[in-house]
């Protein structure tokens, strides 16, 4: 789908522990695994389809998994198809800005002038080659377009005061038939009423999945989080010699969680761009009345 993958990259954020989920995944599974090791449809759990989708368009080879130490165990069998060190274990779960630093230190040693996409691994999408075609087009966007990082941003049929939003700015281009705009600000779990009214003006909901050249993305976490973005570099510095797991273990120890939309994102939209996805069943499984929603509205697509 990409006209040149020379330097893509993906990054798949599979380290996160499910809090919301975890009484459901109880129930549904008489299990303690996070949501994104669940078999919920089909054969594969939200991570096999995560990285079935990623490989759409980022060479296999080039697809970065993020996990945590405690979480290896469920892991192990879901990664078989991914190369041994672009398995990148966390000591403990730090939240989203951890889980793109880490993975992002080790592509740049590697590859200095890699793009890469990120993709959260507990989504659900129905039309995933469509959605993939619009990941594509960003990554297109981007290749021209070097200083931007761009999300993309769905339009929602209901009001979700527990997702993030994005009000969009001017339309800055058009790749392959979708609109690409400035990110005039994010609105980050607002409450219901505010929901309702961003959902009828047409506001994007954010899925998190970025597109970006890993230095533009490297250069936003040392402005917005300059203490954070040193503590990698410290661990980076050590991160490949013989004592690198003793140095992130201590690193870790000491390292605040900071979520990656909130500290990042929000803080300051210069620089983002957002592409409307259109046509895409798209949802964020925070809840388990939503999954059974979901899977139901799954069912009577597949009966047509």
């Amino acid at each position: 789908m990409s006209r040149s993958n020379d330097h893509l990259w993906g990054i798949i954020l599979a380290a996160g522990d499910g809090v919301r989920l975890q009484q459901y995944i109880r129930s549904r599974f008489n299990s303690e695994k996070p949501k994104q090791f669940c078999v919920f449809t089909g054969s594969r759990s939200m991570l096999g389809h995560t990285i079935a989708r990623a490989g759409m368009v980022v060479p296999h080879e080039r697809l970065m998994v993020t996990v945590n130490r405690a979480h290896e165990a469920f892991s192990r069998d879901e990664l078989g198809s991914i190369e041994e060190e672009n398995i990148i274990v966390q000591p403990s779960n730090k939240e989203t800005t951890a889980s793109i630093l880490l993975p992002l230190m080790h592509i740049l040693r590697r590859d200095r002038e890699a793009r890469v996409i990120i993709f959260p691994s507990d989504h659900f999408i129905i039309h995933e080659e469509v959605f993939m075609e619009h990941v594509s087009a960003g990554e297109e966007f981007i290749e021209r377009h070097d200083k931007f990082l761009l999300l993309l941003g769905t339009e929602s049929e209901d009001f979700l005061p527990d997702y993030g939003w994005i009000e969009t700015g001017i339309r800055i281009a058009e790749v392959r038939g979708c609109e690409i705009f400035r990110v005039k600000r994010f609105l980050e779990k607002p409450e219901a009423k505010k929901a309702h009214t961003l959902q009828k003006d047409r506001t994007l909901c954010n899925t998190l999945v970025l597109v970006g050249y890993a230095s533009a993305l490297m250069r936003k976490f040392r402005l917005i989080t300059p203490s954070v973005f040193q503590a990698f570099r410290q661990i980076e510095a050590l991160l490949f010699s013989p004592g690198a797991e003793e140095t992130l273990n201590e690193a870790y120890s000491r390292l605040p969680a900071v979520d990656f939309s909130k500290a990042i994102l929000a803080h300051d939209p210069r620089g983002l761009a957002v592409l409307r996805v259109r046509n895409v069943y798209w949802n964020d499984w925070g809840n388990g009345a939503r999954i059974q929603a979901d899977l139901a509205r799954l069912k009577s697509e597949s009966e047509f």
